[in-house]
């Protein structure tokens, strides 16, 4: 299977192209760094994703707080993890980086506070 992607890892944005059979990406061209090569890799073989959204709270000053994972999620597990995070409600203060939901859906991924959320 071949795949065009566009690198993100640096700001030369470049178009490459993968060679992928069997689970194993073979040949990346077309990048101009290094960083591209294992970028490429990963996209194609796992696509991952750091999931930002907000969750609810109690506190009538603050309706919503931010919140992110704290390590990549595999892209085809970022929909079931906004269904357990639109669900969830914060009902005790929180400091950043505090965890919220505790390793999501078994993933081992923690959801994590942005903003420290005072008193409810």
């Amino acid at each position: 299977m071949d795949k065009e992607i566009i690198c993100i890892m640096c700001p030369l944005g470049c178009k490459m192209e993968v060679c992928a059979e069997e689970g194993e990406a073979i040949r990346v061209g077309g990048n101009k760094c290094k960083k591209g090569v294992g970028y490429a890799r990963q996209e194609v073989l796992l696509p991952s994703r750091t999931l930002t959204t907000v969750v609810k709270t109690t506190n009538p000053e603050a309706p919503l707080l931010p919140v992110r994972s704290d390590k990549l999620i595999p892209r085809d597990k970022l929909r079931e993890c906004m269904k357990v995070t639109a669900k969830y409600v914060v009902t005790e203060p929180l400091q950043l980086g505090d965890i919220v939901i505790n390793e999501i859906l078994g993933l081992g991924v923690n959801i994590i506070s942005c903003r420290t959320l005072k008193g409810i």
